[in-house]
């Protein structure tokens, strides 16, 4: 260890992008996205009198668009006044101030914004227990939350037709919530095909990055993750933007990789900037990244149902990770298997501090990979824009450099 600290002391040479990245059309729309994907954009919205709800942005997102509401991330909740929220959360609401960061700064949020134009809450009952408590409290506050009902299965045995027919009806419910009158199935048919079709790109594009891992950094690939679930309240120009990045990564010759960079496999957000730039100092390379799910929708059944199985096969699989409810065991399996293809040298995965589900799905990879000798570092973060302490940035560039 001593002497990886030693290297760490003697500066190292500058990662080598490719030049184009610096101008790349496609990146740039993308950050525009989510640049204007903003809190007070999406209030404003709402306030023009468009139907906007809290939450709706996963699986389900076909049926709310396709009754005219525009779903939001609930990260919005915390992209900005996250350290006031999260004190009220402690103040108010009594949560321990070791718990999720998450959780408390939604519920202090939602709290001390309670007159925002945003009322209306969806959340659905297999996934996060924590954040189902926090909408619960939520309705103290005058907000109008409606929860799918709870519908688990972790194997294909699972998926009976009862639980399809349970989400089916569940689904009928909310759209009525929503808009006031019964679904209109060939509009969630409509929704179904049109986010495929986005899946669909943001599957070539990162086949693509695989190829190119410096192109596109950390920080723009986690981007792009978010805007395959909502497009940035945009899908048509999001998918615009991913055909471009596409063309441009098609036009790159394929080179392998400099044996000066280090093959890594990233689980989870690892959300702060600080941390992702870290890692590129660092001379690693993130070859593939483990956070969202690869399925598309059944086309070929009935929109409602295709939604049900969607969820369902997510949660057998490990895809979409706690939204879905999926069992904490999952995701390691798809974190092997990456392993495997790209020929990675190591693992970052990361969680938030305090997280249930994720403090033991981490623990669970920590046990697994070392038993099969693949080297692992466990990051645990927050949800706060404040860098992360030196001893994290440590931590990342001494793993690296042990690799190397």
């Amino acid at each position: 260890m001593t002497e990886v600290l030693d290297r760490l002391a003697k500066p190292r040479a500058s990662r080598k992008r490719t030049p184009t990245a610096e101008n790349s059309k496609g990146l740039k729309a993308i950050a525009a996205l989510a640049q204007n994907y903003s809190y007070a954009q999406i209030q404003a919205e709402a306030a023009a009198g468009k139907s906007v709800i809290w939450g709706g942005f996963s699986w389900e997102s076909p049926l709310i668009y396709a009754c005219d509401t525009i779903p939001v991330c609930i990260d919005q909740l915390w992209l900005d006044k996250s350290r006031e929220s999260e004190a009220i959360a402690e103040d108010h609401f009594q949560i321990p101030g070791e718990f999720c960061s998450m959780i408390k700064t939604v519920i202090g949020r939602l709290h001390t914004d309670q007159g925002n134009n945003i009322k209306r809450i969806l959340h659905f009952g297999s996934g996060c227990e924590p954040i189902h408590a926090v909408f619960e409290l939520s309705k103290r506050d005058g907000y109008d939350v409606q929860t799918i009902e709870t519908v688990s299965s972790f194997t294909n045995e699972e998926k009976r037709p009862a639980a399809i027919k349970i989400l089916v009806s569940e689904l009928q419910r909310i759209a009525v919530w929503l808009s006031g009158k019964p679904v209109d199935e060939n509009r969630v048919a409509e929704e179904i095909r049109r986010k495929n079709s986005l899946l669909r790109k943001v599957h070539k594009l990162f086949e693509l990055r695989g190829k190119h891992p410096l192109y596109i950094s950390g920080l723009q690939t986690l981007l792009i993750f978010m805007g395959s679930m909502h497009g940035y309240g945009d899908l048509e120009a999001f998918g615009k933007a991913v055909d471009s990045l596409i063309a441009e990564l098609e036009a790159l010759e394929v080179k392998p990789l400099d044996s000066a960079y280090i093959p890594l496999v990233v689980a989870g957000g690892v959300g702060n900037r600080r941390l992702l730039e870290a890692i590129e100092e660092s001379n690693g390379a993130i070859v593939s990244w483990v956070i969202g799910g690869d399925l598309l929708y059944d086309e070929n059944l009935p929109p409602l149902e295709s939604l049900a199985h969607y969820v369902l096969d997510a949660q057998g699989r490990g895809d979409l990770g706690e939204m879905v409810g999926a069992s904490v065991a999952y995701r390691r399996l798809r974190v092997e298997d990456e392993v495997r293809r790209t020929g990675a040298r190591g693992i970052i995965s990361s969680s938030i501090i305090g997280c249930p589900y994720a403090s033991l799905m981490q623990q669970l990879e920590r046990d697994y990979f070392k038993a099969h000798s693949v080297p692992l570092l466990a990051l645990e973060t927050d949800v706060h824009k404040e860098p992360p302490t030196e001893e994290q940035i440590m931590r990342v560039k001494a793993f690296i450099e042990m690799l190397a």
